[in-house]
């Protein structure tokens, strides 16, 4: 059976609106009243605009899909008039899990399914952005297991930990290495390098066979008569 299309729009504008709202949360000194203004409302959001753009899926997977929403959205609603700071971890699980089922979900879209278009370039986009998220909750776990794994970060606060860890993902997945964040335990180094090579392969072959791809179609597109 083809699998059907599946509109990454959403997955991507949820991801952006996620990543922009841990900026200005941070921007602003992700206080316990702050996270709970920025982070929990975008969390729901992320986890609303990410199932509905899996709504062509098979049935089952919409009900993965759902029960991860609606627990993820239970559990930040809570904390958001509760400010109950253990519900910070259930929602860190329930976005890591999220993720790699998003992930999943559309690397299937990607490698199976039709031609290149350009939802698939934007799906492209969206498994990079996905995989930086996954990496940083898992520093994020790292770091709690095992404290001071990395050096440079200015706050023992979950919501601060997690703001500051996500841009090191980010760096370091892109290989930019500003430094100021490093890791000093050997799984977060080894992570770390992993990391950056996951990035580096993934933008040197599969984003590059899907524009390269998506040209070739547009080429012999044109030479029909």
């Amino acid at each position: 059976m083809p699998i059907k299309r599946m509109n990454f729009g959403y997955l991507l504008g949820g991801l952006l609106f996620l990543l922009l709202s841990v900026a200005i949360a941070r921007e602003a000194g992700v206080t316990s009243e702050t996270r709970r203004l920025f982070l929990e409302p975008a969390l729901c959001l992320m986890l609303l605009m990410g199932i509905w753009s899996h709504v062509s899926e098979k049935k089952w997977l919409m009900v993965g899909g759902g029960i991860l929403t609606v627990s993820g959205i239970a559990t930040a609603t809570i904390d958001y008039f509760l400010d109950i700071p253990e519900l910070q971890f259930v929602n860190m699980a329930i976005l890591f899990v999220f993720s790699l089922f998003s992930t999943w979900i559309a690397s299937r879209h990607l490698l199976l399914s039709g031609p290149i278009t350009l939802n698939k370039i934007i799906g492209a986009i969206c498994i990079y952005l996905l995989i930086g998220l996954n990496w940083s909750v898992i520093y994020l776990i790292i770091n709690i297991a095992n404290p001071n794994s990395f050096h440079g970060l200015t706050s023992t606060a979950v919501g601060v930990q997690f703001s500051e860890l996500l841009y090191y993902s980010y760096v370091t997945i892109t290989t930019l290495g500003y430094g100021d964040v490093t890791p000093m335990k050997p799984i977060a180094r080894t992570l770390s390098y992993l990391e950056a090579i996951v990035g580096q392969f993934y933008v040197a072959v599969l984003v590059a066979w899907l524009v390269g791809m998506y040209l070739s179609d547009k080429n012999n597109n044109g030479r029909k008569p």
